[in-house]
C-alpha cells in the first residue's frame, strides 16, 4: 500500500522541514489525503519526487500561514554545515554578497542604525546621542530591521534546503 511503503519518508522530510512532531505529522496526513482524493486524475510516474515537492509545497504554506521563521541560531547551524564542505570560499563570499544586499534592502533609516549598531558597535543610547533620536525609537527600528533580516534569511535558508 502507498501510505504504508512511503509514510515514513514523507514524514521524516516535513520534520526536517518544520521541526514540530504534530506539524509534521498532520502535513503528512494531509498529503496522503489529498493524493487518495485525486488518485483518478494523477498520472505519477514517481512517487518518491511526487512526495518530496507536495512535502515542500505544504511546508512553506504552512510557513508562510504561520508567519513562523527559523531562529538565527539555526541558520548559524545551517551556515556552519554548509561551510565544511569543499566550497567554503565561495560560501563565504555569497553570504557576505547576500547579507550586503539583505542590509542594503532595509530602509534608508534601519541601514544607518543597523550599521552603527553592527559595524561602528555602537550601543543603541550612544545612535540616538548622534542621531538625535529618541532612544526607543532607535530601539524599535533595530527591532524592526533584525525581524526583517531574519524573514529573509529563514526564507533563504528554506529555499537552499529545498534546491
Amino acid at each position: 500500500m502507498l501510505y504504508e511503503a512511503h509514510w515514513e519518508y514523507v514524514f521524516e522530510q516535513a520534520f526536517i522541514r518544520c521541526r514540530q512532531y504534530d506539524i509534521a505529522e498532520n502535513i503528512t496526513q494531509d498529503i496522503f489525503v489529498a493524493l487518495w482524493d485525486q488518485m483518478d486524475e494523477l498520472c505519477i510516474e514517481n512517487i518518491r519526487g511526487y512526495l518530496y515537492i507536495a512535502v515542500k509545497n505544504r511546508v512553506l504554506n504552512w510557513f508562510e500561514k504561520e508567519k513562523r521563521y527559523v531562529p538565527i541560531a539555526e541558520l548559524l547551524v545551517e551556515y556552519r554545515a554548509a561551510a565544511e564542505s569543499s566550497d567554503t570560499p565561495l560560501l563565504d563570499k555569497e553570504l557576505v554578497a547576500v547579507a550586503e544586499a539583505l542590509v542594503n534592502s532595509l530602509n534608508a533609516k534601519q541601514q544607518i542604525i543597523y550599521k552603527m549598531r553592527f559595524e561602528q558597535e555602537l550601543d543603541t543610547a550612544e545612535i540616538a546621542k548622534q542621531l538625535k533620536m529618541n532612544r526607543k525609537t532607535v530601539q524599535n527600528q533595530l527591532s524592526l530591521a533584525l525581524a526583517q533580516l531574519r524573514a529573509s534569511l529563514a526564507l533563504l535558508i528554506l529555499l537552499t534546503k529545498f534546491f
